[in-house]
């Protein structure tokens, strides 16, 4: 079975010891922890905002590819009806009635609820998003389609001798 390549920047190898647990960072859209990464086939990951952005640089050196074990559950956004299924931290901003809005996910709750990922797919070619901009306001600081793991033991780290596939 084919399975979703993904690649992380920064490290070499996975250490569950890092980041985890998660925890919510009180108002803001990104939780404390965890593991960020993109398809590595994403025509608008990581690595590709680094670049437009100047941020910094993404090597091959300094990153490991993985994929997710059958049976997790990841919770894919690529829809507003996508992202209100999620639960929202108490006190954010989070209106339907209001233009500008930040959906604060609860990450905790995410874990609780057996989600064992979050990915944004939004940004690249690859999507026709309808809501695009209410996605992106709503998500703002979540600058480019990427995964971030809540639960280490979905992972599955590949070698680089696997296939990579879609």
């Amino acid at each position: 079975m084919n399975r979703q390549i993904y690649i992380h920047y920064g490290s070499t190898e996975f250490d569950p010891e890092k980041g985890f647990p998660i925890e919510n960072d009180k108002g803001w859209i990104k939780p404390k922890g965890g593991l960020w990464a993109s398809r590595i086939n994403a025509t608008r990951g990581w690595k590709d905002w680094c670049e437009v952005e100047d941020f910094r640089e993404c090597t091959e050196k300094l990153s490991f590819k993985f994929t997710i074990k059958n049976g997790s559950n990841i919770a894919t956004i690529k829809s507003l009806e996508d992202l209100e299924k999620l639960p929202v931290q108490e006190g954010s901003r989070w209106s339907k009635d209001t233009p500008w809005r930040r959906y604060i996910i609860d990450f905790e709750k995410c874990i609780d609820q057996g989600i064992d990922a979050v990915e944004l797919c939004i940004y690249g070619d690859e999507y026709d998003c309808d809501d695009y901009f209410e996605l992106h306001n709503s998500l703002y600081g979540w600058d480019c389609d990427s995964i971030v793991i809540l639960n280490p033991n979905a992972l599955i780290p590949v070698s680089d001798t696997e296939g990579m596939t879609v």
